[in-house]
């Protein structure tokens, strides 16, 4: 069976609900998470807290993202499990449909179809493959 990918028509404030980050006390993987009650993404109250040191703050601020890696001289990044895992059914896909209804026609306003070209480019799979593999070990120790 060939493996295939079909956009969900998500976008990646569906992803924005909580952010693996690294802590700026001990650099260790932290979370921020938002108030999922709150519509708009941008404006959301972010709470940061770090499951190693304990810091915690609330109306957090902007930290590093803790799923970034360079891959093939570009940066591959994630907000957080699930959007890696994305990535990555979209990656390993041999076939990836486009999303098709009555009153849009062909939807390109999804992250499928802005995900960027080096992503999308065959020959950059494995690599691709690789790095996600390496980020996602990264959350389980805690470490880079």
């Amino acid at each position: 069976m060939v493996d295939r990918f079909k956009d969900p028509g998500m976008h990646l404030y569906d992803f924005a609900d909580h952010y693996l980050v690294e802590c700026p006390d001990c650099n260790r993987c932290a979370t921020i998470t938002t108030n999922k009650e709150e519509t708009f993404n941008l404006f959301k109250k972010k709470t940061f807290l770090c499951r190693y040191c304990g810091k915690f703050e609330e109306n957090a601020g902007n930290h590093d993202l803790w799923l970034s890696g360079t891959c093939n001289g570009n940066t591959l990044w994630a907000y957080n499990l699930e959007h890696l895992e994305f990535i990555e059914k979209y990656v390993k896909a041999k076939l990836r449909e486009s999303n098709k209804d009555d009153e849009r026609g062909y939807y390109n306003q999804g992250l499928f179809s802005r995900l960027p070209k080096w992503i999308k480019d065959k020959s950059n799979r494995e690599d691709i493959l690789k790095t996600i593999k390496k980020l996602r070990n990264t959350v389980k120790s805690g470490s880079v």
